[in-house]
């Protein structure tokens, strides 16, 4: 007798399970990227990594899309819906002393530091009287260009005092930025440094970026450079290793090689800093001690490189591709290599980055890392002898704020003050 064969699953297989199992570590996944995108950025940022041994790079990043998709969506309703409104990242103070687009400079803002009057030796009482002193000109003090408004919040573009020396000169001014019309709520942060008064430098953190077997930094800020009233600020690096393989050294440690073609920041013995292609825009660089590489250049000459309109991962992470809305992060340069400039905010697509970038008016910048708990900045102020973290975000950057402070696991700048300033 024949017996046809019954259709469906093996009954040996336990597809349910494996059914079950699946869906199990999707939904699993997605609560980890949003407690890593909203409530515990600290606790989901690590589960984030340790998902990725599980079901791999790709799978994370789409579950990363997704759910910065739906935060999106539900801000621009909040926002429609007059729940939410656009504001400073900061609290604004007024009176402000500030510079703005086409204004001159604010008297509160010129070194108190008078001329000095030096008498010319004379032989007679009548020429004493009657000649004039010679005045020493006063240097103009350092300020950022003029940062073009492009939204409509009170402050914008209006360049604010934040980071002083010891002796009280600002070595460092920030402002914001509202550069994309679709979303009024985004918000960039943009802070502009003296580099002939602080010097910049990198550190490779003990674990990131790195190769299976080769080196790696300690993940510790030089002891010189991190004494209170010294140290200025911190802030992120840039992608893991996996997610590019992006050249970078530190302290003659060369975690990860030079690529030709990718967007390099090269810190010289001399202090100075230079941000451009490497192969092209920066040559050989013996003389350097310490670069890093992200991506592609954002800002080329002045000008929008094209490829970000290209939202391929290829240039704008090995997962998350440009057109993404996330936090972000980068570092630009002025044309006379006077000014470097941080970049941070969330809600951002590349191309909205770009527009911020260009707004201040850097020659050249890149992007930094991105996602939420990763964008870290802090201003280092000298409390009493020792050093305290004031994050740039009040709110956002709250988490883990001195994280930079001790011996850290990945990669990431710090702002000193050049010795002799």
């Amino acid at each position: 007798m024949n017996i046809k064969p019954k259709l469906g699953f093996h009954p040996v297989f336990p597809w349910r399970r494996v059914l079950l199992i699946l869906a199990g570590l999707i939904l699993t996944g997605a609560l980890v990227v949003y407690l890593a995108a909203t409530v515990f950025p600290s606790v989901g940022a690590q589960s984030v990594d340790s998902l990725r041994a599980v079901i791999g790079d790709k799978a994370v990043a789409q579950l990363e899309t997704w759910i910065f998709q739906v935060q999106d969506n539900i801000q621009q309703v909040k926002f429609s819906l007059g729940i939410e409104k656009a504001a400073s990242p900061w609290q604004m103070t007024s009176p402000t002393p500030a510079l703005a687009a086409g204004s001159t400079v604010p008297a509160t803002l010129i070194p108190t530091s008078e001329p000095t009057a030096t008498p010319i030796p004379q032989t007679t009482a009548a020429a004493t009287a009657t000649a004039a002193p010679a005045m020493t000109p006063t240097p103009a003090p350092w300020r950022p260009a003029v940062a073009h408004a492009l939204g409509s919040l009170e402050g914008e573009g209006i360049w604010q005092s934040y980071i002083k020396d010891p002796n009280g000169r600002t070595v460092a001014y920030r402002t914001f930025i509202q550069p994309d019309p679709k979303r009024p709520y985004t918000v960039v942060a943009v802070v502009a440094f003296d580099l002939s008064k602080i010097k910049l430098g990198f550190v490779l953190g003990f674990d990131e970026p790195s190769i299976k077997g080769g080196p790696k930094g300690n993940g510790l800020i030089p002891p010189a450079d991190a004494q209170p009233g010294t140290l200025l600020a911190t802030f992120n690096g840039a992608f893991k290793a996996q997610h590019g393989n992006f050249g970078a050294m530190a302290q003659g440690v060369v975690a990860l090689p030079l690529k030709k073609g990718l967007a390099t920041i090269a810190i010289y013995q001399d202090g100075i800093v230079k941000i451009g292609e490497y192969g092209k825009d920066i040559g050989p660089i013996e003389n350097a001690v310490a670069w890093r590489q992200n991506c592609s250049l954002i800002i080329e000459n002045g000008q929008i490189n094209p490829l970000v309109n290209n939202n391929s991962p290829e240039f704008w992470g090995a997962n998350l591709n440009g057109e993404t809305v996330t936090w972000r992060s980068g570092v630009g340069i002025s044309a006379d290599g006077k000014t470097l400039y941080y970049f941070a905010g969330p809600n951002m697509m590349i191309s909205v980055l770009a527009s911020a970038m260009q707004a201040v008016g850097v020659k050249s910048s890149m992007q930094l890392d991105i996602n939420n708990y990763w964008v870290h900045f802090v201003a280092i102020r000298d409390q009493s002898g020792k050093n305290s973290a004031e994050p740039l975000f009040p709110d956002a950057m709250k988490a883990d704020i001195g994280r930079y402070l001790t011996k850290y696991m990945r990669d990431f700048f710090y702002v000193a003050l050049k010795e002799g300033n």
